[in-house]
């Protein structure tokens, strides 16, 4: 392919970019993220990130880690660091799980429930102001969306979280 048949497909493709779901979906999380940041407080000073994804897949009855690994997409090195930094803060335990003694739940502390519920309530403003923005039926529509595209990649998906 010469030169000039490339930067016509390239043009044609950046004619697109507001409809680029790959730019699209990684800007909404940068955003995200930084709201998360300011938004979220954390009773120890800076969040991390990575923390997240483990703490919000705990329920209120605790969560296997193979579970927490499965929903969140995190490896099982990168979940068994983040359990012990938020052991140390007091914020998850793990206790061993009543249906399966060889088995382990991790739990939320008091502290981490309480944390936890703050920000919920946070994501809860940022989501009315969602719907202020676009109104309720597309915020349902986006979600909805959103939710059919990531079952579509978990159904196809042949990756383990071992390769995230």
């Amino acid at each position: 392919m010469n030169n000039n048949t490339i930067e016509q497909q390239l043009k044609k493709y950046e004619k697109q970019d507001d409809t680029n779901w790959q730019k699209l979906v990684y800007t909404l999380r940068r955003h995200l993220d930084n709201w998360g940041h300011t938004a979220i407080k954390s009773p120890w000073g800076q969040m991390k990130l990575s923390y997240y994804p483990v703490i919000f897949n705990i329920s209120v009855d605790g969560t296997t880690a193979v579970d927490i690994t499965r929903r969140s997409m995190v490896t099982k090195q990168s979940l068994s660091r983040t359990v012990k930094e938020l052991e140390e803060k007091g914020i998850i335990t793990t206790k061993t799980d009543p249906k399966d003694k060889r088995s382990e739940r991790l739990c939320l502390t008091q502290a981490g429930k309480e944390w936890v519920l703050e920000a919920y309530m946070q994501l809860e403003k940022l989501t009315n102001i969602y719907i202020d923005l676009i109104g309720e039926k597309d915020l349902l529509i986006a979600a909805t969306v959103l939710g059919k595209i990531i079952a579509y990649h978990e159904q196809t998906d042949t990756s383990s979280a071992e390769e995230v």
